[in-house]
């Protein structure tokens, strides 16, 4: 079973975004790699422009040695980054989203978790430590999406593997947490 959208929603926002599988880093669909509306909220002129949304990204080297930052994708306040490993068999897609201030981000990442589960056929986010109510859910479909706030952003990172093995959830914790710092040193 595939995880065909994730309804990233919280403070008034939409937030689209549905997993697939590993075919193209352009083509890809997955939860971080293809944001694809914001619903019209005041949100956009409350966020800062001085923020510099590429540096809210992991880098390659937090990842692994042989992994590379694909493509970027600028959305509505935030930022999508696709990463892929050198054989071409794994990617991770990392979305960063800012909101006005920690209490609609805290609400946008629980909608997120909400409609994450109900796409993964009820799947559960078990806790993780990272950021601020970080979550780890295991889709069925080998899929593993990491998810939590920090601040006045949230980030959804999402692992995907051609091979179908799943990435170990110590693995995608210490990405998720490398994810966290860049926040933290990125959003005031």
């Amino acid at each position: 079973m595939k995880i065909s959208k994730v309804a990233l929603l919280g403070a008034a926002v939409a937030l689209s975004a549905g997993i697939a599988g590993c075919n193209s880093d352009e083509g890809s669909s997955s939860v971080a790699s293809s944001a694809t509306s914001v619903a019209p909220t005041s949100t956009a002129a409350s966020s800062p422009a001085s923020i510099d949304y590429p540096s809210l990204l992991i880098k390659p080297g937090d990842i692994d040695a042989g992994w590379t930052l694909k493509t970027t994708k600028p959305q509505q306040d935030g930022i999508i980054g696709i990463f892929g490993n050198s054989e071409g068999t794994e990617k991770i897609s990392s979305a960063v989203i800012v909101r006005e201030n920690s209490e609609t981000a805290a609400a946008a990442l629980a909608a997120a978790k909400d409609g994450a589960s109900q796409k993964a056929g009820g799947a559960a986010f078990s806790p993780v430590d990272v950021g601020v109510g970080g979550g780890i859910l295991n889709a069925p479909d080998g899929a593993t999406v990491v998810a939590f706030s920090e601040g006045s952003a949230f980030a959804i990172l999402e692992f995907e593997s051609k091979t179908g093995e799943r990435v170990p959830a110590e693995v995608a914790i210490a990405i998720a947490k490398s994810q966290d710092a860049a926040i933290k040193a990125g959003v005031k």
